[in-house]
């Protein structure tokens, strides 16, 4: 499958390769759904692009929109964390689309469609999981795994020692997965690659994503 992970400049060219793009926000959602496509789409014809963060996404889509090729895409779909507020989320997707003239979908998780493309955009996680994140999905495959107690008494230790975890969705993946074999400081997506989130449990994943 054809990626892109993308530089910080605003005039960088793009590559386009495929006529359906999937434009995520930072280094583990794009790998995450790299693997992710390749698992569950039976034919690759989706690239998987990073614009590398909210704040660069109007950037980066008003230089996609002059790139060779991007008259050739009939599919744009956006991901994005909610942060907080999933109205603020939705806003500022739909305002980036504004700038760079293309179809806005009214919803997330919902196709618009002119003439010539549709797009959609994913907040992540869906409105029907508030307050999970990308980790916390992952870690539902293994709710059941002995290790999880381990995983939050090393935590809880922690914490009564003055550790802060202000991102302790982060703290609790990363903890469990240096305690298995071989997965220590495996990014999300890697792990995924080598079948930590189980596949067939991983389809929950999936389906939580997208709505």
């Amino acid at each position: 499958m054809p990626t892109t992970e993308e530089t910080e400049e605003n005039n960088v060219t793009i590559e386009i390769e495929k006529e359906k793009l999937l434009l995520t926000e930072g280094k583990d959602d794009f790998h995450f759904f790299c693997h992710a496509c390749n698992f569950y789409r039976e034919v690759q014809d989706v690239q998987v692009m990073n614009y590398m963060g909210i704040d660069k996404l109007c950037n980066f889509l008003l230089n996609l929109a002059n790139q060779d090729g991007f008259d050739k895409v009939n599919t744009v779909v956006i991901t994005r964390d909610i942060e907080t507020v999933a109205e603020d989320a939705i806003r500022s997707i739909q305002h980036s689309m504004m700038r760079a003239e293309i179809p806005i979908p009214q919803k997330p998780f919902e196709y618009t469609q002119n003439s010539s493309m549709k797009t959609a955009f994913m907040i992540v996680p869906s409105p029907k999981q508030k307050g999970l994140t990308l980790e916390d999905l992952c870690l539902l495959t293994v709710k059941n795994d002995p290790l999880m107690e381990c995983v939050d008494a090393y935590l809880e230790c922690a914490k009564a020692k003055g550790e802060q975890h202000p991102h302790i969705h982060k703290n609790r993946l990363y903890c469990y997965l240096a305690g298995k074999n071989d997965h220590a400081g495996l990014p999300i997506s890697h792990a995924f690659m080598e079948k930590v989130w189980p596949p067939s449990r991983s389809q929950k994943i999936s389906a939580l994503f997208f709505g």
